[in-house]
């Protein structure tokens, strides 16, 4: 079983650098920051509203509290393999249009090492840029001409993390993770007008590299035989993210009826004179500290009701663009795990774990004088499989992000996740094969 195992591992980990790495978004707020920053962890979590400080389950891997890792049983063995999906609407007060994908989200595996020492390792998004924005205006100086922008971005970071979970003492886990975030990120901005077949195209490419950490503690106990409380609280470092920034300013033939800037630029009859070009191999990407509290309680194997907050100030931060607005970010988390009989051997449904959610981030973007607020409800399921340990979870997100006041857009989103956790036990010799 564990040879099997291993087997997926090595092909999956072969391709995951790639495959996550996909964008999986089109939203025209991805043009500010680094994007759109995932903190919600796997399926599991993202089915009971992002719930992740204080949740800790013994066959779930919740690296977004390394603390929690030690739940899991000193001879076991966990995989988590997942892919992710998005259908989304955005609208102006003008016009509208709907947007699709689905893409590779995470690997990650996590293991006993001493029966006081976990580990775990993974590779998941941390943010994502993907916006095509398209406007046609006059030019000032003369009306009869029509100015056209195309604003085009794509790429992300990706998180590599490595968790350490520790039990000092009874009813206490402390843990950490360090992180090594890489990726690209790619923005294009094109103009052209009517009366030349020509467009200037600057492009900004910035490749980031650099190791981060997260510290993560929890304290849980049990009450009245089957009650049970988990306190978590996390820390996260703030970064500088010594980065590689590469600009180029383009003349080329392009115009975005045929063919996207990205696609053309890969074509064999593209036409392209490099005006000026230039590497800044010190770019600075910054990332505030970030902390989170979390409380979950319930009765055992059979129902989590929990509470998450946390905080990241960006104020104070360095824009990556000059025109970009940084505020407070705050993100508020609620969910539930419902299982009506976990042992039951006659009725399947009674086993299988419902659960439900929801979620308020006050981000850190402020255009227009407006912060863009992002909310919604999440729903699950997990159906146990083979040794009632293993199983496969479903998540569905439904969330509004932004407005149409101020000239913004606002965005209506359905995220579908699946998710297969496999549980097995090591070093057990069979009395039978």
């Amino acid at each position: 079983m564990i040879g099997r195992y291993l087997l997926i591992i090595a092909f999956i980990a072969t391709n995951s650098t790639y495959l996550v790495g996909q964008s999986v978004t089109n939203s025209p707020y991805t043009i500010f920051g680094i994007g759109e920053i995932d903190r919600n962890g796997f399926n599991n979590s993202k089915a009971m509203g992002g719930l992740s400080t204080g949740l800790r389950k013994s066959n779930q891997i919740n690296y977004m509290n390394p603390a929690s890792i030690s739940a899991q049983d000193t001879m076991s063995f966990i995989l988590d393999v997942g892919i992710r999906g998005v259908l989304k609407n955005m609208k102006s007060t003008e016009t509208s249009t709907n947007f699709n994908d689905f893409a590779f989200d995470h690997i990650a595996i996590s293991f006993p090492i001493k029966k006081w020492w976990y580990a775990a390792f993974g590779v998941t998004p941390y943010s994502k840029i993907g916006y095509n924005i398209q406007e046609v205006g006059k030019y000032s100086p003369n009306d009869t001409i029509q100015m056209h922008y195309d604003y085009y971005g794509n790429g992300g970071i990706n998180q590599l993390f490595i968790s350490n979970s520790f039990k000092p003492i009874n009813n206490l886990s402390v843990g950490f993770n360090i992180n090594y975030l890489f990726g690209t990120l790619e923005q294009y901005n094109m103009v052209f007008n009517d009366l030349s077949q020509y467009s200037t195209v600057i492009v900004d490419e910035i490749s980031v590299k650099k190791l981060t950490y997260d510290i993560g503690v929890q304290y849980y106990n049990t009450f009245y035989e089957n009650y049970f409380f988990n306190i978590g609280a996390t820390y996260s470092n703030n970064s500088s993210l010594k980065s590689e920034k590469k600009n180029a300013v383009l003349n080329t033939t392009y115009n975005w009826y045929n063919l996207s800037i990205v696609d053309y630029l890969e074509t064999s009859f593209r036409r392209v004179d490099t005006i000026k070009s230039s590497t800044d191999e010190n770019f600075n990407v910054e990332i505030p500290a970030r902390f989170s509290i979390g409380l979950t309680a319930g009765i055992e194997n059979k129902l989590i009701i929990g509470f998450d907050y946390s905080y990241q100030d960006w104020s104070e931060v360095d824009a990556i663009n000059e025109n970009d607005v940084y505020e407070t970010d705050q993100y508020f988390n609620i969910g539930i795990e419902y299982i009506p009989n976990k042992f039951s051997l006659r009725n399947y449904y009674k086993r299988i774990n419902y659960r439900a959610g929801a979620f308020l981030n006050n981000s850190y973007l402020n255009l227009n004088g407006e912060q863009i607020n992002n909310y919604g409800i999440t729903f699950g399921l997990g159906f146990p499989l083979a040794n009632q340990r293993t199983s496969l979870n479903v998540s569905y997100t439904y969330g509004k992000r932004g407005t149409t006041s101020s000239g913004l857009i606002e965005e209506n989103y359905s995220l579908f996740g699946i998710n297969i956790t496999l549980y097995d036990f090591w070093f057990i010799k069979r009395k039978f094969q």
